[in-house]
């Protein structure tokens, strides 16, 4: 060590005026840097915390990842990697089984004005089946099927408008005939005549996921369903209407009603909405209820459970609807009615493994003379007297 480095060495050490300005400031940058090289551990650390999900769907699809820093696209190739999971793998992630998804390209193929182009229809529906399917990003699927944001952004919105576009040729209100089975299995499970569907009503977040300063807005899709949960009639509200009856007001069917059901015939919907002669709702509970009233509150509860099941049926496989991270309202509705699309399509094609088939034990139901129930309120205490009068026979 020459005699400069000693001094050098010396002043760093010494709480002296002589200490030169340039070796403190030498000193001090020094420090800087040693803090900056431990900062930037710390981030990478938690850098590859955060893309740990990422890393690990790429991990799925037989690609390697690489460092969050120098990630590139990984390809998926359809033909050799999501098409050769297990069955359940596939069904894990998709939510359906292969053949169903196989069911629906053929189907979405009539439909599919962009054949030829570089990306395949195949290809596409899994890509937009994987982002309703999962939590994941745009960009996100993007690196798993080595594709664009922007291209993946177009394809989920481009396959949502090509299901949205059938809802009519998969959500259709149900023939006499239909109705009449929904009536008998109805009445043989739970013991409540005349029941031809069920409405409600479920709310959704809509918004960004990224700006946390303003608060999700919400939009309200109604739905009716049968004794097989799936939908007969959807309706999606505008964004910021919080109220079924308001829902309801402004839906097609509230016009039609009326033209759809035999006045023996019903749908059952709970408290929220309004007590009509084809739309019967529970005796309201802030009142003193009568025995009668409480049991026939308690049946009309548990018959009107299919529509809960088939809206938790809903959320459970497509999991993109818990927050929907969109800006647009039509783009909104637009992805509402292509889930309800194919939830029916699963269920025609697969059944609902969440119900099973009982034998039916009893008959249609009852006859409801319209000379001597003629409004709204005497129809439902009918309904209550008679069942009341089966459990008691």
């Amino acid at each position: 060590m020459d005699n400069f480095e000693k001094k050098f060495v010396m002043e760093m050490f010494l709480d002296s005026d002589s200490i030169s300005t340039v070796n403190r400031l030498i000193v001090a940058t020094t420090d800087v840097i040693v803090e900056n090289i431990e900062s930037i551990s710390i981030f990478t650390e938690l850098l590859n915390k955060e893309h740990f999900q990422t890393v690990r769907d790429i991990e799925i699809c037989g690609a390697s990842p690489s460092p969050p820093i120098q990630k590139k696209r990984q390809k998926v190739n359809i033909e050799h990697t999501v098409l050769n999971y297990s069955d359940s793998e596939y069904f894990d992630i998709f939510k359906m089984r292969r053949g169903t998804v196989q069911a629906l390209i053929n189907y979405l193929r009539e439909f599919d004005k962009t054949a030829g182009t570089t990306v395949t229809l195949d290809k596409k529906v899994h890509v937009f089946l994987w982002l309703l399917t999962s939590d994941s990003s745009f960009s996100e699927i993007a690196i798993l099927f080595g594709l664009h944001k922007s291209t993946v952004a177009y394809i989920f919105h481009e396959i949502a408008s090509l299901l949205a576009e059938q809802r009519h040729n998969f959500i259709s209100w149900p023939s006499v005939e239909e109705q009449h089975i929904t009536r008998i299995k109805v009445n043989s499970r739970y013991k409540f005549p005349n029941c031809v569907g069920f409405i409600d009503a479920c709310r959704f977040k809509v918004g960004s996921k990224r700006n946390k300063k303003d608060e999700p807005e919400v939009i309200m899709l109604q739905a009716v369903c049968d004794e097989s949960l799936a939908f007969i009639d959807v309706h999606v509200s505008d964004i910021g209407v919080t109220k079924k009856s308001k829902v309801f007001r402004e839906s097609w069917l509230c016009q039609e009603l009326k033209n759809l059901i035999d006045f023996d015939n019903h749908l059952l919907g709970d408290s929220e909405y309004k007590l009509k002669k084809n739309l019967i709702t529970p005796f309201n509970s802030e009142e003193v209820l009568t025995p009668e009233e409480m049991k026939f509150n308690d049946r009309h509860w548990k018959a009107r459970s299919y529509i809960g099941l088939a809206f938790e049926l809903l959320k459970d496989k497509f999991r993109k609807l818990s927050h929907i991270d969109i800006n647009k309202p039509d783009a909104v509705q637009t992805l509402l009615y292509a889930a309800c699309v194919l939830h029916n399509f699963i269920i025609l094609q697969e059944g609902c493994p969440n119900l099973k088939e009982e034998p039916i034990t009893c008959d249609d139901g009852v006859t409801i003379d319209s000379d001597i129930v003629k409004t709204a309120d005497e129809k439902r205490q009918f309904l209550c007297n008679y069942v009341n009068y089966i459990d008691s026979a």
